[in-house]
């Protein structure tokens, strides 16, 4: 086992973010070839305020974090490949511009994978008594629908040609990642052998917390009303979240 530190990361587009635990390191392929490479320390909310390192609590902020260094990256690696004269046009995002593409991609997914299920299931309840009548049933068919949901998003957007290109990286960081892990230095010989798919990815992540929420959104009282249940789940979230992170 290395005792290398536990590295992670993310695609960007053309090229890849990487972070240890106190530096963020993002490269990026411009149009004309050249590979542009940005370092930032990263400051960890954790190591200011020692109480959120606590079991669960940990799990929600490093979600929040990540996020909004995810968004960072893709703001930086989507400046470096466009075309010279595009970037005239586009300048970097302020902080609140990435407050606000967080907060609407956060409504978004919460709108698409946790209440538009909802509403589904408890339709499907006034056709199918044991669904109304049973919280475990009714949350099962709940999570079916919302993995659903998130299978066959993933699986639209490998349509589009940038999406495609972007899974590329995602999976060549993969590689990277377990390369590292297993002690190995970073040549291309030794991260082609490894695979692309990885246990602590994001979409792992993903996947996991929509089978936490089935059990957890099961604790809800089935005679609750549609919009009762709604704002239970809004609440829940971040326990979802931490219980998951815990979990992976």
């Amino acid at each position: 086992m290395s005792s290398n530190p536990m590295i992670g990361g993310q695609a960007v587009i053309e090229g890849v973010m990487m972070r240890a635990p106190k530096v963020m390191t993002i490269a990026v392929r411009r149009p004309d070839g050249e590979i542009v490479v940005r370092r930032d320390a990263v400051d960890l909310l954790s190591e200011r305020i020692p109480f959120l390192k606590k079991p669960i609590l940990r799990g929600v902020v490093t979600l929040i974090q990540s996020m909004v260094l995810g968004i960072k990256a893709l703001n930086f690696s989507a400046e470096q490949a466009l075309p010279e004269e595009e970037k005239a046009k586009h300048g970097e995002m302020s902080s609140w511009a990435i407050i606000g593409t967080l907060i609407l991609s956060f409504g978004l997914g919460i709108l698409l994978f946790f209440y538009l299920p909802l509403y589904l299931t408890q339709l499907s309840g006034t056709w199918f008594g044991v669904v109304e009548k049973n919280s475990l049933v009714f949350n099962l068919v709940d999570g079916v629908i919302r993995i659903a949901f998130f299978l066959a998003y993933i699986w639209g957007i490998t349509f589009m040609k940038d999406i495609r290109r972007v899974f590329e990286y995602h999976g060549a960081e993969h590689k990277v990642i377990y390369a590292h892990e297993a002690g190995e230095e970073l040549t291309l010989e030794n991260v082609r052998k490894y695979p692309t798919l990885h246990p602590r990815c994001g979409t792992s992540f993903l996947l996991i917390v929509m089978l936490m929420a089935i059990l957890v959104f099961s604790l809800i009282p089935q005679e609750w009303p549609l919009l009762d249940k709604a704002l239970s789940r809004l609440v829940l979230l971040p326990i979802i979240a931490g219980l998951s992170y815990e979990a992976i």
